[in-house]
C-alpha cells in the first residue's frame, strides 16, 4: 500500500503526457501529487507522509509551477536531480556531523530486526545510498541534457523508478545477508 501511495503520481503524469504533452502532465503531476498527500493524510497511521515524501511533492510543485509558467521543460527535469542530492547531502551531513547513519536509523524505527544490523554494514549502507542518490541525480542530468524530452519522460518514468526500486531491493537482499552473520555468529 504504501509503494503504492508513494508513486500513485505516476499513471497520471505518464497518461497526460501521452494525451497531451508535457505542460498538462506537469499539471496532472501537481494534482496527483496535492491529491497524494491528502490520501496520505486522510488514511493516517503509517500511511502518513514521509519526510521524503514532503520534500518530493515540495520540489514537484515549486519546479512544476515554474515549468507552467515559464513553459520551459527544464524545470521540471531538475526536480529529480535536487531530490536525489539533497538526499545523498542529507545523509553526508548527517555523518559528517552526527557520526551515525540515517537510512539505518529509519530501517531501524520501522522495523525491529535491523536493529541488530552491524554497524560497519549500517555504515556501508548509507554509504552506498549515498553515493546512489549522487548518481542519480548525475544520471539524471544527464539524459535531460542529452536525450530528447520524450526520452527523458521516459526515463524518469521507468528508468529511475526501477534503478531506484532495483537498487532498494538488492540492499534488502545485502541486509538479510547481514542480519543472517549476525544470527549465526550469535548462535555459535
Amino acid at each position: 500500500m504504501q509503494i503504492f501511495l508513494d508513486f500513485f503520481f505516476l499513471a497520471p503524469f505518464l497518461v497526460a503526457y501521452l494525451l497531451w504533452g508535457l505542460i498538462p502532465a506537469v499539471w496532472a503531476l501537481m494534482g496527483a501529487v496535492i491529491m497524494q498527500l491528502a490520501a496520505q493524510w486522510l488514511i493516517g497511521g503509517r500511511y502518513k507522509p514521509r519526510p521524503v515524501t514532503l520534500a518530493s511533492a515540495a520540489l514537484a510543485l515549486v519546479f512544476g509551477s515554474l515549468t507552467v509558467a515559464l513553459k520551459d521543460p527544464l524545470f521540471i527535469q531538475w526536480k529529480p536531480t535536487v531530490l536525489y542530492w539533497a538526499l545523498s547531502l542529507a545523509l553526508l551531513g548527517a555523518r559528517l556531523w552526527k557520526r551515525k547513519g540515517i537510512i539505518h536509523a529509519l530501517l531501524a524505527s520501522q522495523a525491529e530486526g535491523f536493529s541488530a544490523l552491524p554497524v560497519q554494514a549500517a555504515s556501508a549502507l548509507d554509504r552506498a545510498w549515498l553515493v546512489f542518490l549522487a548518481f542519480m541525480g548525475a544520471l539524471n542530468l544527464w539524459v535531460a541534457y542529452t536525450f530528447s524530452e520524450a526520452a527523458w519522460v521516459y526515463f524518469k518514468l521507468f528508468g529511475l523508478t526501477g534503478l531506484t526500486l532495483a537498487f532498494g531491493v538488492l540492499q534488502a537482499f545485502w541486509m538479510v545477508r547481514s542480519l543472517k552473520g549476525v544470527k549465526d555468529m550469535e548462535s555459535q
